[in-house]
C-alpha cells in the first residue's frame, strides 16, 4: 500500500490537560486532507475552523493550534493526489444533507426538452462510477421530456482498443440500471459524418494538415508559435487531407484545429482533430485509417444529436474548453455543463486499470466477479438497481468526489425489499 512522502507533522508544547494532542493532530490531519481532496490545496483557515468546531478546548491556545493546522496543512500540501485519495479513504465524513431528487435547472424555460448523452468507451466494461453519470443523465432527460443517448466512444482503435463484448455488456448495464435509451450510437459508424465537417472547416480555413514532427510541434505550441503548415491555403491543405486517406504514413500528418496560439492551457493550442492509425478496428476492419480525436467527434455528436446537457466531472474542463473552438466555428449554441464529483470505491480498485490488473494476476475471476466494483460484479453480488438508482439521485450533484458507501447503499437495498412499492426517486 503507497504511503505518504514523510511523517505527518506531530505537536508537543500544549499545556495543562485540558487537551489531547493526538486528537488535535487527527482531526487537523483529516479535514486538511479532505480540504485538498475537495479543492485541489489544502488551506488551513476552513482546517482550523473545522478543529475549533471538534474540539473546543483548541481554542484555549489559538496560537499554537494554528501552528500545528499550518505545519499539517504544508504536509498535506506536499503529497500526490493519489496520495490524498489514500489517505482519505482511512476515514469516514458524516454525509452532507442533500434535498430530494433533483435540482431544477435554471436555464430551462417552458416546454423545452433537455437532451443528455452517456458516453463510454467500449474498450472496458462500466463501473460503479460510471452508473451515476448514466443515472443522473437519464433522471434529467425524464424530467423535462428529452432523449438519453448512449454513445460508444470507439474511435480509437489502437490505445483504446473496443473489446466487442462490451458493445453489448455496456447497453445492458445501461438498461438494468432503469435508464431509457433513445437511441445507441457507436462512433466508428458515423465517420463520414465527421468528414464531412472536417472538410467544411479545412474550406473555411479553420483547420490544416500539419506535417511537422512531434518535437517541432511541441516546441512551437509551448512558445505561442505558428508553424509552417497553418499558413497554407485551402487547396494545399485539402489535398494533404486527402494524402493522410491514402499515402501519408501513421505520424507523418494530422489535421489541426487553428484555436489561439497564446492561449493559456498550451494543450488547447491547435490541438488534433485527426490522426492516422494504421490499426484494424473490430467493427470497420480496415476500411478506415484517419481516426478523430475525441473532442472533434464529441462536439460533432453533441450537436448533431441535439444535446444541450452534458453531465462530466472536473477533469473534463479541458475538453470543454477544446470543443468550445468547434461549436464557436460552426456557429452553434453550446450545450449547458453540469459538473458533478466522481464517485469511487475505496481501495486498490479505483480504477479500470487496477481491476484488469486483479484479473491479471488472478484476484479476480473476470469483469463480472462480484468483487468487482464494475456494474456486472454488483448484479452478481445481488444489489438492486433501484438502491443504486436511490442512492445516486440521494447523494445530489455536488462537484465533490465521494466514495461509495457500501452500508447505506445495502441499507437502501434491504429497505426496498421491505416496501417494494417506495418511489426509488424520493
Amino acid at each position: 500500500m503507497m504511503q505518504p512522502k514523510s511523517s505527518c507533522p506531530t505537536w508537543i508544547g500544549y499545556t495543562g490537560d485540558y487537551i489531547s494532542e493526538e486528537d488535535i493532530i487527527n482531526v487537523a490531519r483529516k479535514h486538511a486532507l479532505k480540504n485538498a481532496l475537495d479543492y485541489g490545496t489544502a488551506k488551513a483557515g476552513p482546517v482550523i475552523s473545522k478543529v475549533f468546531a471538534e474540539i473546543p478546548d483548541s481554542k484555549k491556545d489559538r496560537a499554537k493550534t494554528a501552528e500545528l493546522v499550518n505545519s499539517i496543512v504544508e504536509w498535506v500540501n506536499g503529497l500526490s493526489r493519489s496520495e490524498v485519495e489514500l489517505e482519505v479513504s482511512k476515514y469516514t465524513f458524516p454525509e452532507k444533507k442533500q434535498r430530494e431528487g433533483l435540482p431544477d435547472l435554471q436555464w430551462v424555460t417552458a416546454g423545452m426538452h433537455v437532451n443528455t448523452r452517456f458516453a463510454p468507451n467500449p474498450s472496458g466494461f462500466l463501473h460503479i462510477g460510471h452508473a451515476k453519470v448514466a443515472i443522473l443523465c437519464d433522471e434529467y432527460a425524464k424530467k423535462y421530456s428529452g432523449k438519453f443517448y448512449v454513445r460508444l466512444e470507439d474511435t480509437d482503435p489502437k490505445t483504446k482498443k473496443p473489446i466487442l463484448k462490451a458493445y453489448t455488456s455496456i447497453v445492458e448495464d445501461v438498461e438494468w440500471l432503469g435508464c431509457n435509451i433513445a437511441e445507441v450510437i457507436k462512433q466508428s459508424d458515423r465517420m463520414e459524418l465527421y468528414y464531412s465537417y472536417a472538410e467544411k472547416l479545412i474550406e473555411s480555413g479553420m483547420a490544416y494538415v500539419c506535417t511537422c514532427d512531434k518535437e517541432t510541434m511541441h516546441s512551437n505550441r509551448l512558445n505561442g508559435i505558428e508553424c509552417k503548415c497553418r499558413s497554407l491555403d485551402a487547396k494545399e491543405n485539402m489535398e494533404r487531407w486527402k494524402k493522410m486517406m491514402s499515402s501519408y504514413k501513421e505520424g507523418e500528418a494530422v489535421l489541426r484545429l487553428k484555436t489561439d496560439m497564446s492561449h493559456s492551457n498550451v494543450s488547447v493550442r491547435d490541438w488534433v482533430m485527426f490522426r492516422i492509425i494504421d490499426e484494424e478496428h473490430p467493427l470497420t476492419k480496415d476500411k478506415y485509417r484517419v481516426w478523430p480525436l475525441y473532442n472533434f467527434a464529441a462536439a460533432i455528436d453533441d450537436h448533431e444529436l441535439g444535446i444541450n446537457l452534458v453531465i462530466r466531472g472536473k477533469e473534463h474542463e479541458i475538453n470543454q474548453m477544446k470543443q468550445e473552438y468547434v461549436f464557436k466555428d460552426f456557429g452553434w449554441e453550446k450545450p449547458h455543463i453540469l459538473e458533478v464529483g466522481v464517485l469511487k470505491v475505496k481501495g486498490e480498485m479505483a480504477h479500470k486499470s487496477d481491476i484488469r490488473r486483479a484479473i491479471a494476476e488472478g484476484r479476480l475471476s473476470g469483469w463480472d466477479d462480484p468483487r468487482a466494483p464494475t456494474i456486472m460484479g454488483f448484479r452478481n453480488r445481488g444489489i438492486k438497481p433501484e438502491a443504486i438508482r436511490k442512492y445516486v439521485i440521494g447523494s445530489g450533484i455536488g462537484k465533490n468526489d465521494s466514495y461509495l458507501d457500501m452500508q447505506k447503499l445495502s441499507a437502501i437495498g434491504r429497505a426496498l425489499e421491505h416496501h417494494p412499492k417506495e418511489d426509488v426517486e424520493a
